[in-house]
């Protein structure tokens, strides 16, 4: 896919909520891509969308020897592209970050759109700061070079009851993040788009005084 292709895209879905396209995926019976147990790591932070970049992380098999295993600045550097959003899974560990402002900003100005991670980060006030959109299971100020190794990077992870494979589109909002396959994202998005239009005749129904009831009856 072209960078021209991805920025369209991108910008197709930043236009609608993450319940619009999880129901777009129901109603086309694709299994719902929604990732949960995550959270937004700043409440004010901006909606993202982008493309999956995944690395795969795990508990070092080695005791710590002064090399860095985890490896994310260099994935960072040297994989990341303008419009992808950084996927990593972290597999369950929760006592160790696996980034912080510094990847944050290194991200940013390689054009990354934000981070999903079932794992930690640290330096929450400044990522905020930036704007940078991250989902992630929680913080802690402990570094990853000391406990976690790399053991993939574009390769399928499962997140949140979701397979993620490289190059899924990710959609973040304030409500959640969802995850719709490569190969379905036109189907998905015609299927928002009814949705929302229909959502927003619904809306002005109400406004001007209907019922619930009344509204559903439009078509």
């Amino acid at each position: 896919m072209t960078l021209e292709e991805k920025k369209y895209w991108i910008e197709a879905y930043k236009k609608y909520p993450t319940g619009n396209v999880s129901d777009a995926m129901d109603n086309l019976e694709i299994r719902r891509g929604v990732v949960l147990g995550l959270h937004a790591l700043d409440n004010h932070q901006p909606k993202a969308a982008g493309f999956a970049l995944t690395v795969q992380q795990m508990r070092r098999k080695t005791a710590y020897d002064g090399k860095n295993l985890a490896r994310q600045g260099g994935i960072i550097d040297s994989e990341t592209q303008e419009g992808d959003i950084l996927v990593i899974d972290m597999g369950g560990i929760m006592d160790v970050c696996t980034g912080g402002a510094l990847l944050a900003v290194r991200a940013q100005m390689r054009g990354v759109n934000g981070e999903l991670t079932n794992g930690c980060l640290r330096d929450a006030d400044e990522i905020a700061e930036l704007g940078f959109p991250v989902y992630c299971a929680g913080t802690v100020p402990v570094k990853s070079a000391r406990d976690v190794e790399t053991i993939g990077v574009n390769v399928p992870v499962m997140m949140g009851g979701v397979q993620i494979c490289p190059g899924d589109l990710i959609l973040m909002d304030r409500t959640g993040v969802v995850c719709v396959p490569q190969d379905r994202l036109e189907e998905v998005l015609a299927e928002a788009v009814k949705i929302n239009e229909r959502e927003d005749k619904m809306g002005t129904l109400i406004r001007a005084g209907h019922s619930i009831k009344e509204a559903r009856m439009i078509k």
